[in-house]
């Protein structure tokens, strides 16, 4: 594709393009979307959060610790599968963190499938337990459809950053600039390092309703706006769209794919996704928290409210046993995503740490994602300001 070439067709051509790798989303999205799904598995492999595609329904476990069934709606494909092993597979074996074995009801469904059910209806939940990130479960819990979560052991151990009163963190998503280091000298500390004209047609971001409205509503502020004034940050994605004509690639297979191949050399991204393209790839990446700061997401298991003292006491003992240590540390050590719980890291292998740098953050990296922004308003309000996200990217 050449230099000139519409960001229209540059889309039109990525959307071709994924239908050919499958689909995989992004985790915490501001709009409605849900994440990932075909993740990679395995030890050195991540996925990217979130529920995906379809819907099905799976049983587990037996007689023990309750009489009904623990009724948990999350992801599908390898991400889902790992998330099964690591937390409600041992809740229906009656290991870890669980004494007693337990019956549990698994629906792999999209996440934005089952957040749009509760708004509708917060009082007729078809779920105990749903696999969200800490936005949206905010958001649910504000009219009512999700009970905090403050009371719930091992909810005080849990770093602010990583939890809201409606849920403790299970794992986070460390969000930067990756890049490929054989294929540029440059380097990316800062937004404005993205843009550069010497590669052009070779830096890539997300759609708004992805992760691309968290990135503009961090350079926004950066810019100097706030969540009342979006100009700001309007106006750096001009200049960004306009010097670079940038790759917009909307599932996570198609970015990986790309920085394979060589089309694209750097874009806002997921860490665990930049290291396994090192780890299983052999490319020579680099992850950067830029200077202004950048999102960090962080995704549990919000418990709905509205059910009866049965489905309470089963969803409780299941959001206590998920913000154990040792529970997270089972995720973290096949997806490279950093856990929550603080003492997870020493149920970690060294291999797994040495691996996935970004699995233990440093105390200067986690500062750089306090970026003081309110991501519930933001949500709020994204159906608007995506709109002119839009504009601006398509060229107006």
């Amino acid at each position: 594709m050449s230099a000139g070439d519409s960001q229209a067709t540059r889309r039109k051509i990525l959307k071709t393009f994924g239908a050919g790798v499958g689909l995989a989303g992004l985790a915490g999205c501001t709009g409605g979307g849900g994440g990932g799904g075909s993740g990679d598995g395995g030890s050195t492999s991540s996925s990217s959060g979130g529920s995906s595609g379809g819907s099905d329904s799976s049983s587990e476990g037996s007689s023990g610790g309750s009489d009904v069934a623990l009724r948990v709606a999350g992801g599908g494909g390898s991400w889902g599968e790992n998330r099964r092993k690591a937390f409600t597979e041992p809740f229906a074996n009656g290991e870890i963190a669980w004494d007693s074995k337990h019956k549990v009801e698994y629906t792999s469904a999209a996440s934005n499938q089952y957040m749009a059910e509760l708004q509708r209806d917060p009082e007729q939940p078809a779920y105990d337990a749903i696999e969200l990130d800490g936005q949206r479960a905010a958001i649910l819990g504000e009219i009512g459809a999700v009970r905090k979560q403050t009371d719930i052991e091992g909810f005080d151990d849990i770093a602010d950053a990583y939890k809201n009163e409606y849920m403790g963190g299970t794992v986070a998503f460390p969000r930067g600039i990756a890049a490929r280091n054989d294929m540029t000298d440059k380097t990316f500390e800062t937004w404005d390092d993205l843009i550069d004209p010497d590669l052009k047609g070779k830096v890539g971001f997300e759609p708004w309703a992805n992760a691309g409205s968290k990135y503009f509503y961090v350079i926004n502020k950066k810019e100097g706006g706030t969540l009342d004034n979006i100009e700001p940050g309007l106006e750096w994605m001009r200049e960004f769209v306009e010097v670079t004509d940038p790759i917009i690639f909307d599932q996570i297979d198609q970015a990986l794919k790309l920085f394979q191949n060589g089309d694209m050399v750097v874009a806002p991204f997921l860490s665990a996704r930049t290291e396994n393209l090192e780890l299983d790839e052999g490319l020579d990446m680099e992850f950067t928290v830029p200077e202004a700061g950048a999102p960090l997401d962080f995704w549990g298991y919000p418990i709905t409210k509205h059910v009866d003292d049965a489905h309470k006491a089963v969803a409780d003992e299941y959001a206590r046993g998920c913000l154990h240590p040792e529970v997270q540390a089972t995720f973290a050590e096949v997806m490279g995503y950093p856990p929550c719980a603080p003492g997870a890291s020493e149920y970690i292998s060294e291999e797994a740490k040495e691996n996935h740098p970004m699995m233990s953050p440093s105390d200067e990296q986690i500062e750089r994602y306090n970026v003081g922004i309110d991501w519930v308003q933001a949500a709020k309000q994204s159906n608007a300001d995506g709109e002119q996200f839009r504009k601006v990217l398509a060229g107006g």
